[in-house]
Order: C-alpha cells, then sequence, then structure tokens
C-alpha cells in the first residue's frame, strides 16, 4: 500500500481510553497533580516558541489559568499521563471579548513560566504547531466547540449536563443523550488529461488556491457529494471517482475525505456565489505553484489534504 505523507491533525498519538472517562470525570482537576493541561481561549490554543519550533503549553494542576476555565474535557492518555483540555472563560463580567484577551495576554506575559506563551489562530497558522502536538489542539479545539454549542436539548430545550468528561451530554428531562458530531466534507482533483482543476472560495486567505471540496448531504455517498459538488460549482461532470486519504478538520468539526476524479470537458460554468475563481494547470503548471513561482496565486497549505492531493499528482504518485 502506498504510504500516506504526514499530515496536520493526524497523529495517533492519544491513547483515548473511554474507559477513563466516567473514571477522571470523579477527579477534581485542580487536584490531579500528575496530569498534563492546555488551556484554549476563543478556539485558540496556548503555545509558546522554542528554537522556531511552536509547542502546545504545558500547566500544572495548580496554575491560576486554570482558575478562569468554564469547561474541562479529558482527550485521553499522552505519553502515559492524562491530558486535559480547558476553555478560558471567554466573557469576563463587564468586558468585551478584546479586553479579556488582552487580559490574559497582559498577566501571561508577566507570568515567568509563561513569557513565550500566546494564543495561536490554529486555522490562520496551522503549520505553525508540531506535527506531533497537532493531533491534541485539533481534538480538544473541536470537543471544546461542541460543547460550547451544545449546552441545551434539541429536543425539549432544557438545560445539558455534561458526562464522560465532555464526550456526552445528557438531558435529565426528556432523557436525550446527545454525542459530539462530526461533518463529512469531500476535498477532490480533478483530472482532465494533463491538467487539475483548482479554485478560489471567497472565504480562502489571500491569493490561496485549492481542490474543489463541499459537505456531505444527507442520503449521499461521498462519490455522490463530489459529482454534485463539483456540478453545482464549476458545472463539470466527473467519473472514476476514488478515495486518496482523509483528515480531521477542527473548523470546527469535519472530517475531510480526499478523492479524485476524472472529466472528459474543461469549459467552466464556475457558480461565483462558491467560487470567486477556478482554473486548469498543467502538471509542470502546478509544479511551479507548488514551489511558489507564481506572484498571484498560492497552493493549499503545507499538511493539509489539498496539499497531498496536488503534490501526489505531481509526482505521479495518483
Amino acid at each position: 500500500m502506498r504510504e500516506i505523507p504526514r499530515l496536520i491533525f493526524n497523529n495517533e498519538i492519544v491513547a483515548r481510553r473511554a474507559d477513563l472517562r466516567k473514571v477522571n470525570q470523579s477527579t477534581p482537576v485542580l487536584k490531579n497533580k500528575g496530569a498534563l493541561n492546555i488551556i484554549f481561549f476563543d478556539g485558540m490554543p496556548l503555545v509558546n516558541k522554542t528554537n522556531s519550533q511552536t509547542r502546545l503549553t504545558y500547566l500544572f494542576h495548580d496554575h491560576w489559568l486554570l482558575t478562569h476555565v468554564d469547561l474541562t474535557v479529558f482527550l485521553g492518555l499522552y505519553k502515559g499521563k492524562s491530558i486535559f483540555a480547558h476553555n478560558i472563560l471567554k466573557d469576563r463580567k463587564d468586558s468585551s471579548h478584546e479586553d479579556t484577551l488582552g487580559y490574559f495576554n497582559k498577566r501571561i506575559q508577566n507570568d515567568l513560566m509563561l513569557n513565550m506563551s500566546y494564543f495561536l489562530n490554529l486555522r490562520n497558522a496551522l503549520t505553525d504547531i508540531s506535527d506531533e502536538e497537532s493531533a491534541l489542539a485539533g481534538t480538544g479545539k473541536a470537543l471544546i466547540h461542541w460543547n460550547l454549542n451544545n449546552k441545551y436539548c434539541g429536543k425539549c430545550g432544557l438545560a445539558l449536563s455534561i458526562k464522560n468528561y465532555g464526550w456526552e451530554r445528557h438531558c435529565n428531562s426528556c432523557n436525550q443523550h446527545h454525542f459530539p458530531r462530526i461533518d463529512p466534507v469531500i476535498i477532490i482533483l480533478i483530472i482532465s488529461g494533463n491538467k487539475t482543476l483548482i479554485g478560489r472560495s471567497p472565504h480562502f486567505p489571500e491569493k490561496l488556491y485549492s481542490c474543489l471540496a463541499g459537505f456531505v448531504e444527507p442520503g449521499e455517498t461521498i462519490e455522490m457529494a463530489a459529482k454534485r459538488e463539483v456540478q453545482e460549482e464549476v458545472g463539470l461532470k466527473i467519473y472514476d471517482i476514488e478515495y486518496v486519504a482523509n483528515q480531521p478538520w477542527p473548523f470546527p468539526s469535519s472530517l475531510m475525505f480526499g478523492l479524485k476524479g476524472n472529466t472528459n470537458h474543461t469549459l467552466l460554468d464556475i457558480d461565483k456565489n462558491e467560487l470567486e475563481d477556478a482554473v486548469w494547470l498543467t502538471r509542470e503548471e502546478l509544479k511551479n505553484l507548488l514551489k511558489g513561482n507564481y506572484n498571484n496565486m498560492l497552493p493549499a497549505r503545507p499538511g493539509t489534504i489539498a496539499r497531498l492531493l496536488l503534490e501526489s499528482w505531481v509526482r505521479n504518485e495518483i
């Protein structure tokens, strides 16, 4: 089997240990002296940069930041130790979001143990964090986001209680159980002879072009979703769709299915509500784009499944 290059968020470094979730929930975090603790504020993990390497900042059980936490989830065992992800209360009383972030940043810089630490916008700087720890950051971010956005029962509207240390919520009124959701997304490399198609969404960073992507809808397979999305976005019919790889994508909680497909057509009918632009590139042109030789275009970022698809095609691996 062809070896898939490392993707961010994909590392199997955490033993999830569902059997420990109920056990650990009975142990207050501030008394768990052997545990590892990572902190998030508004989805941003607390990190530090040492020798040009960005890594998560781990806190002791009695650190002052942990007294400002409003949510704690248990990620599992990391290097044999329990690891918890904590969310800092976003809005302090009578303070704006910016003031709250400024308050914590100031206190962090005045803390001798943390003065090289800062909150990292994971999406904007997703290649900064170490490959190994990206899985911790991604899982923590996604699980915290789900808990913060599922405080009330979707069936009866009453408040939910947290169970299994953040991996389940339960309604004591109607007995409904709620579990973290993931949203399946297809992302596809479209090939026509010696050309491949890349597009630009209005939500992308400046100049960035990538493979076409879209959510899988109810009742669809990933192949059906790929056909529909490509037809809707650029008016092409595709065939011979093959699975390549997958990647968790915690923005907020997707699972990306990387595919490749072929088409006999190159004339595009671009839906401007979905894409700003879409262009065909030859293998040589894509190779130059990946090398950074274009001033007006940037390729999908390293570590993403889109970059994997593009690089694999350039190298004739798919």
